[in-house]
């Protein structure tokens, strides 16, 4: 797969044929009792929305420590 810059017509992105699956699932389910023992977590509490803006606040927060860290 290649990500193909409409304009220019330069591949911008291309998927290593190593990470394709050898063959498509019809489900995929995941378990989240780790994180509901480690963390607490319920994900029955926390929307998707709930989730990605945590997710990003975290993201940044470690961008930020990152920064602080090399001035």
């Amino acid at each position: 797969e290649k990500g193909i810059d409409v304009a220019t017509g330069k591949s911008l992105v291309e998927v290593d044929p190593k990470y394709f699956r050898p063959s498509e699932v019809e489900q995929l389910l995941g378990d989240p009792t780790k994180a509901k023992t480690l963390l607490g977590w319920d994900p029955c509490k926390t929307s998707f929305e709930e989730l990605v803006s945590i997710m990003v606040r975290h993201d940044m927060e470690k961008v930020k420590r990152m920064i602080a860290t090399k001035h």
